[in-house]
């Protein structure tokens, strides 16, 4: 049986995120544009039977990244949240053993639009990602690293923190 968005909300609560998260669920648009790097997975409200193909009727849809690209699930048995492009239905991109390595990578991305340092720190603050100072010094140990080698490296910082 497919997610329904009370319940999508439901399983997000569970995880505690930070209130911008929630607020998502009924504000389209968030502080510091945060609206273009997640929210909820309409689409698959919307058009519940499409669900099926993505979480076996398992996971659970809790959040997108803005655009419907990129899906984020969670697992309600381990609590890994998973994430899924839209494009490959049966393949996790990436799962997360903690809701703050989801938010290392969400960091990631929302580095790579953001240049100014202040506005970083104010979204960092918003989405309640607790390892700030771990992620500039990564930003500047990688600032030089290129393709592979920077994406191994945002994997592995990811990875690192705590599960």
């Amino acid at each position: 049986m497919p997610t329904t968005r009370e319940e999508a909300f439901e399983a997000l609560f569970s995880m505690r995120p930070a209130k911008v998260f929630l607020d998502s669920y009924r504000m389209k648009i968030l502080p510091e544009n945060l609206d273009f790097y997640f929210g909820p997975p309409d689409e698959f409200f919307i058009e519940p039977e499409a669900q099926e193909l993505y979480t076996g009727n398992y996971l659970i849809p809790i959040l997108d990244d803005g655009n419907f690209d990129l899906i984020i699930f969670l697992d309600p048995a381990t609590r890994e949240i998973i994430e899924m492009d839209i494009e490959s239905p049966y393949e996790y991109r990436t799962v997360f053993k903690s809701w703050q390595q989801y938010l290392a990578s969400l960091m990631m991305r929302i580095r790579e639009g953001v240049d100014e340092d202040e506005r970083v720190i104010r979204m960092a603050h918003l989405i309640g990602f607790e390892y700030l100072e771990e992620l500039f010094s990564h930003f500047t140990q990688t600032a030089k690293l290129q393709s592979d080698a920077w994406q191994e490296a945002q994997d592995r910082f990811i990875a690192d923190i705590p599960a």
